[in-house]
């Protein structure tokens, strides 16, 4: 009895509070749906297996709001239907910063609110559409605030609420920094959570109780979060996990938690992370790895012997790391099934691949008998007999271009600097003779770093330095000698006119003229009296 009467209290206290839920959606604006399909593209289609496909693109039309209801075009059937029907909606690029309960519906749901500047997300948000699949609610300014356990949660019955079929969450370029511990409580059946490019910096309790909490995860994304290392508590549940990505990262060594993924982890992303080397030991039990990205390291230098001894290998991507100038292809030996190899863009001068018995093809058959593809481009090949050796016991005939047109080249030696590497062969490279001087041209610094041209220019600096100083105390001693001799220069003396023997002489010059003019005068006068006389 007390049993039955809880059950009525729970049942009542449920429906007041969807029944108050109700009333503030009411409140609340929604976009107005008539004639809808004018402004929104509305398609439908059923497929060979007799399932509906509706698909509802409300993409860049500057709505605020997201609809009340389903488009009348759709009709009953995209309420009513189960997994018989399938509503696809998006609402990306429109300005909706609150997303509000979505209409009710029993279809198969993908919601797109991408580019939206989302900040809220109304709760219960699929309370009325339990049967979602995927949402995506990237490059948003989601916080931690917005996202809250009972924000999952499905419908209500008989003493508890329903979970929801959600599958793929996506919540990449957001504000998110950590995560509630229950988050996931209702969301039993997700597989993907992409949580790339958040504030994740380190994994607190609570966010890895969270993520742990997704016993079927199988695909997680952490990349560009700015994380140094990854829990040991992260993976023990996550038994299912198939593919990692934690590129973009802080991370200087490989997580020693990934071996708790041992089994099961096909897939990692390490590219754009911090490492310098990656030890021998590295990848140490990840016997199912199929797939391993380590490119774009800035710092990486080498790859350590026995850091890529991986069995299960089929695609490695190791490119873009511009000090790179080591890497075991030995290692790769073991990985048989190897598919795909890039190797383009590093600091790669050659290529070593111990094989016993190199000339007998029968017996050594070629190391990957799957290889399709091998990118070598963009490095300063040393093109030598051992190099073209090691590509032709690869197997591949042909080197692939990148998608940029760029070709494997030599650098060096100088005779072949600039040729193609599709144009030697093992055969023609190991039969050249290259005379020595072009290696040892091109092995030596520049000439004004050599020691003899720096011993030289020392010396004439010294020679020019002792020169200047000497004809500098030679000036300094002529000018001395000048300076207390007769011939040096004497200074201008200045005096006042006034007081000077000049001006004395300028008043009595009158006087001594006419002195001078009555004398010249008499002169003349006596001498015409004594010439007159005379005659």
């Amino acid at each position: 009895m007390k049993y039955k009467f809880l059950l009525l209290l729970l049942a009542g206290t449920s429906l007041l509070l969807t029944t108050s839920v109700q009333g503030q959606h009411e409140d609340i604006p929604y976009q107005p749906v008539t004639n809808i399909c004018q402004t929104c593209l509305c398609l439908s289609s059923q497929d060979s297996d007799h399932r509906t496909h509706f698909n509802l693109d409300c993409s860049v039309k500057n709505f605020e709001h997201i609809l009340a209801r389903w488009p009348a075009e759709f009709g009953s059937q995209a309420i009513a239907a189960g997994a018989s029907s399938e509503i696809v909606v998006s609402y990306s690029g429109n300005q909706i910063k609150l997303l509000q309960q979505l209409p009710a519906t029993n279809a198969s749901l993908t919601l797109s609110c991408r580019h939206c500047g989302l900040q809220n997300l109304q709760v219960p948000l699929f309370m009325d559409v339990p049967n979602v699949e995927a949402l995506y609610l990237s490059w948003n300014e989601l916080s931690n605030d917005a996202l809250v356990p009972d924000l999952f949660r499905g419908p209500f019955r008989n003493t508890r609420y329903e979970p929801i079929g959600l599958r793929d969450l996506d919540l990449s370029h957001n504000r998110i920094s950590r995560l509630d511990r229950r988050l996931f409580e209702h969301t039993p059946h997700l597989t993907k959570l992409n949580l790339a490019y958040n504030k994740l910096i380190a994994l607190d309790e609570a966010t890895t109780a969270a993520v742990a909490s997704v016993k079927t995860l199988q695909r997680l994304d952490l990349s560009h979060n700015g994380l140094m290392s990854l829990p040991a508590q992260l993976f023990p549940t996550l038994t299912s996990l198939r593919i990692l990505d934690v590129s973009g990262n802080e991370f200087t060594v490989v997580p020693a938690s990934l071996s708790h993924l041992s089994k099961s982890l096909v897939q990692l992303n390490l590219a754009a992370n911090s490492f310098l080397s990656l030890k021998g030991n590295s990848f140490q039990g990840l016997v199912s790895l199929k797939r391993l990205n380590i490119s774009s390291m800035p710092s990486l230098r080498i790859l350590e012997e026995g850091a890529l001894h991986l069995p299960a290998l089929e695609e490695l991507y190791c490119s873009r790391n511009s000090k790179l100038e080591r890497l075991e292809l030995n290692d790769l030996i073991f990985s048989r099934n190897l598919t795909q190899l890039d190797l383009s863009r590093n600091a790669l001068s050659t290529l070593v691949l111990n094989i016993s018995n190199p000339n007998n093809s029968t017996s050594n058959p070629a190391p990957w008998p799957r290889l399709r593809s091998l990118s070598i481009a963009g490095n300063p090949w040393y093109c030598s007999c051992e190099l073209f050796k090691t590509l032709e016991l690869t197997g591949i005939s042909h080197i692939e271009r990148e998608t940029d047109g760029t070709e494997a080249r030599c650098e060096t030696p100088y005779l072949l600097a600039g040729a193609p590497l599709s144009n030697l062969t093992a055969e023609k490279i190991c039969k050249m003779v290259i005379p020595k001087k072009y290696r040892e041209v091109d092995e030596e610094p520049p000439r004004f770093l050599r020691r003899r041209y720096i011993i030289l220019t020392a010396i004439i600096a010294s020679i020019v330095l002792v020169i200047g100083l000497v004809i500098g105390f030679v000036v300094v001693c002529v000018r001395r000698r000048l300076k207390g001799s007769d011939y040096g220069v004497q200074p201008i003396r200045y005096t006042s006119v006034r007081g000077s023997n000049l001006s004395q002489f300028s008043q009595l010059q009158p006087a001594s003229v006419a002195s001078k003019f009555k004398n010249v005068h008499a002169g003349s006068s006596s001498g015409a009296t004594t010439g007159a006389a005379n005659a």
